[in-house]
Formats: structure tokens, C-alpha cells, sequence
């Protein structure tokens, strides 16, 4: 179905193994007409209040000891070394990363570099082992003496947390590294803000930030890593966020970007501060790498994942079905789309009302489509696009499904509750299989995204709006 103007609007239903006539009026909850979808599964304790857990008093304690590292690594050698880890608590520690970085002291800064990462799913209670680690020099490197710092963070939170780090005593010197060939930029970075200093683990944070290069000198490409750190430690402490790629460092860079990943889901409760390090693994030689980091100075409050009927629940939902639009649009080698606070908001308040109203059309009771709704918040709905044409309007996919045994179009089996992702892809199979809704997918002239993701203690509503 299309209505007038640009935009393809398109209604996907789900239908079940029950289903109604045509003319049937009124839905039974565990049946489906061509406008209703599913039955669902509910029990007594997902009707629960969402809230947090009380604290837990037993909690692993994870810490590090022992720490054995070269003494001198020349150019082309790898630095390799070993640590001991124990889970010295009374409870089993899972999801265990742990980051290994050369640190220089400098009276305008200490330089922090990652070299990279050890992990394991699971340590159970008196565990107790060696690691052993061997990394490549990275090519920005200038010669020196640099510590080796190692962090160690799980999934759940500590009581004790000062032997999480370790430093080496004595420093390893680096020496006939790689000479560096190219210019030396004057990298930093700043974080000019973020969508929300309240969230929950699984939810979407939108960052934007900017990339500046202080002389006029080029380089090649470097990486950034965000992550969020309970202190202001940088790398040494943190949870990663996303690393994000810049292909070319050009004079006087001063670049704005944005970026929406979903906060990892294995964050412990509590507040962070957001950092951003840009070249953090020294792939480029600078003037001044002391500037190389930013901390955003208002901290984050993060929340547990609640129960799957919450709105923080739904919002986990919502942000898997941004990025993979997103992953799905890049592989057709499509533009991704930007994240739109408005957008989400005109999704949001569609989806609410479908649900207080009892109705599932791109329709309003009253007759408004997505474009009439658009204009009623004050959001634009034309735009000029670089070749002179004019886009109008506000396209829109919504679906309606519910947990428990689904019969779709393109999808037939369980639909697990209790996992956002599994919500996720049923929706992206069914819209990416139907042809009208597939079309906004992959509409080369959209640029802009908002979704919401509501629950009803019945149906799973989604609504995707763009422009």
C-alpha cells in the first residue's frame, strides 16, 4: 500500500495459527485478524513492578597480582608478559575482560596506549591463574620507557575494587622502533555531547563528537575508542562502548560526527564517565599524544537491565532495530542512517496511541498519516536533496508481534522473550521479506531515523519513522 507523494507506507501483520474471518469484531487475546497478530505468553511474574534487585552482598572479587614483563622490547620484537588473576569472592565472575596498555608518564600528561585485550566467559570462585599475553609494537610508538597497566573488569559489580589494576614496577624500554615515516599530526578530540545522562544497560546513547587535528600536518587512518569508566582512569578502567574508524587525518581537522551504539549490556549498575581516545593504539606518530584523550564532564547514570515488559527493556529492543537497519542497509552498500531524537519521538507517540487506542494502521481513528502527524509536532517534511529534487513526506513501518510460537510471512517458530535481539530480528525478517516495507529499508534518499518499541502486556509494537 502507498499513499500520495515520495513515501511508501506499508502495514506488516502476523498472522497466527488462529485466525479470525474477515468480518469477525472483535479479537479474542490468543487470536489474529488481518489487523491483529499473535497470541502472546504471560505469566504472573512479568507482570511484576520493573526495579532493580536489592544489592547483593556476595560478589566475586577479581584481582591482579604478579605481573611479569620484559625489560627491553627493540623494533620488530613482540612485548610479551604475564599476570595472575584470582576470584578471591565467594560467588563465580563472568564475562572477564581484561585490557593490557602501555602507559608513559609525562609531567603535560600521561600517554596511554592499548595494545589489547584478554578475555573468558566465567571464573568460578577460588580460581586462580597465569595469563600470558605477547603484543605487537604499535608503529606510533617513539622510544622511551612506557608501564605495562593491566584492568580487569567482569559483569558483576565488586565490593573491592582496588586490585583491579596493576602497573609493573619497573618500566620496559622500547627502543628502535619502526621508523616513522610520515607526517606528525597533533591529534585530540572532545566530546560535545550525549543524548541522555540516564540509562540502562542495552539501551541506545547517541554521541557527538568532534575529531581535530591542531597543525596542518596528514596522516593516515587511527581509531577511536569510547568507553565508560567508573573513575576518570581512561583507558586503564572501562567498559568499551565502540571504536570508530577515520580513514584520512587532513590539516587543520576540525570534524563533527555522531554516533548511537547500545550501552553494553554487561555494565554493572552505577555512575560512569564517558571518555573518548582518539589514536588509542598508536597507529600514528604526533607532535603531542598527551591530548589524546577526553573525559565528558557530566557523568552517566546506568541501570540494570529490567524486566522485559519495561520501557528499558523495549528501548534494548528499539536500539538492535537501528543497528540493524543499519548493518542491513551498509551490506547493500546503502548510506546508514542518523539517529533522530524527533523521529523517535513521532514514533513514540504513534506507537503509544495504537496501544491506548485499541487500533494498528498507519491511520489515525481520525485519518492523519505519518506526514500529517509529523507536521502536527512541528517537524519538517521536505527536504532538498543534492541533486535538486524534493523529498516529502514521512515513511513508516510498524509491526505488531507477540512472544511464544509465531506463524509470519517470512518468519515461523519461537520468539523468545526474555532476549531484545530475538524481538529484533523476527521484526527485521518480516519487514526485510515484505516488499513495501523493505523499499524504506533501503530508500537511497532517507537519511534520518526514529524508533520506538512499546509493549502492552500482549503485543510487541514497533514503529520506524523516516526522512
Amino acid at each position: 500500500m502507498s499513499l500520495p507523494g515520495t513515501i511508501l507506507h506499508a502495514i506488516l501483520i502476523i498472522s497466527i495459527i488462529f485466525v479470525l474471518p474477515l468480518n469477525a469484531e472483535k479479537t479474542p487475546a490468543n487470536s489474529a485478524d488481518l489487523d491483529n497478530s499473535t497470541d502472546t505468553m504471560v505469566s504472573e511474574t512479568t507482570q511484576a513492578s520493573p526495579g532493580l534487585s536489592p544489592p547483593n552482598i556476595l560478589t566475586p572479587d577479581l584481582s591482579l597480582s604478579d605481573l611479569e614483563i620484559v625489560e627491553q622490547v627493540r623494533g620488530g620484537e613482540k612485548i610479551v608478559g604475564s599476570v595472575i588473576i584470582t576470584n578471591k569472592g565467594p560467588v563465580s565472575a563472568s564475562r572477564i575482560s581484561m585490557d593490557i596498555l602501555l602507559v608513559q608518564e609525562n609531567p603535560d600528561g600521561n600517554i596511554s596506549v592499548w595494545l589489547g585485550s584478554r578475555g573468558t566467559d566465567k571464573m568460578p570462585p577460588g580460581t586462580k591463574g597465569r595469563i600470558n599475553f605477547s603484543f605487537e609494537l604499535p608503529p606510533g610508538i617513539r622510544d622511551g620507557e612506557y608501564y605495562i597497566c593491566i584492568n580487569i573488569l567482569g559483569h558483576e559489580s565488586e565490593l573491592f575494587t582496588s586490585d583491579n589494576t596493576i602497573t609493573s614496577e619497573r618500566p620496559v624500554t622500547i627502543s628502535d622502533n619502526a621508523r616513522w615515516r610520515g607526517e606528525t599530526p597533533d591529534l585530540c578530540m572532545t566530546i560535545d555531547s550525549v543524548s541522555t545522562s540516564e540509562t540502562s544497560a542495552g539501551s541506545p546513547l547517541t554521541i557527538a563528537y568532534t575529531i581535530k587535528n591542531k597543525n596542518r600536518a596528514v596522516a593516515g587512518s587511527c581509531r577511536i575508542l569510547f568507553l565508560l569508566s567508573p573513575d576518570k582512569a581512561g583507558l586503564s578502567s572501562g567498559y568499551h562502548l565502540r571504536e570508530e574508524r577515520v580513514f584520512k587525518i587532513y590539516p587543520d581537522m576540525n570534524e563533527q560526527r555522531m554516533l548511537t551504539e547500545l550501552v553494553p549490556d554487561h555494565i554493572p549498575p552505577g555512575s560512569y564517565r564517558l571518555i573518548g581516545v582518539i589514536d588509542y593504539t598508536g597507529m600514528i606518530q604526533e607532535t603531542d599524544k598527551t591530548d589524546n584523550l577526553f573525559v565528558f564532564p557530566e557523568k552517566i547514570e546506568i541501570s540494570g537491565p529490567l524486566n522485559w515488559l519495561s520501557e528499558s527493556y523495549t528501548d534494548q529492543v528499539a536500539g538492535m532495530l537501528f543497528l540493524k537497519t543499519n548493518k542491513y542497509r551498509e551490506h547493500l552498500g546503502l548510506s546508514p542512517l542518523s539517529f533522530d531524537n524527533d523521529l523517535r519521538k513521532l514514533a513514540a507517540w504513534h506507537t503509544a496511541d495504537m496501544i491506548q487506542r485499541g487500533y494498528f494502521s498507519h491511520y489515525t481513528p481520525e485519518g492523519t498519516d505519518p506526514t500529517g502527524r509529523a507536521e502536527l509536532m512541528g517537524y519538517p517534511v521536505t527536504r532538498t536533496m543534492e541533486d535538486g529534487r524534493t523529498r516529502t513526506g514521512i515513511a513508516e513501518n510498524i509491526i505488531r508481534i507477540a512472544s511464544g510460537h509465531t506463524v509470519g510471512k517470512a518468519y515461523t517458530g519461537f520468539v523468545d522473550p526474555t532476549t531484545p535481539e530475538s524481538v529484533a530480528d523476527v521484526m527485521m525478517t518480516e519487514w526485510i521479506n515484505s516488499p513495501e516495507h523493505n523499499k524504506n529499508l533501503i530508500n537511497p534518499t532517507i537519511e534520518e531515523i526514529g524508533v520506538d518499541v512499546r509493549y502492552d502486556g500482549e503485543f510487541f509494537y514497533a514503529t520506524q519513522n523516516f526522512f
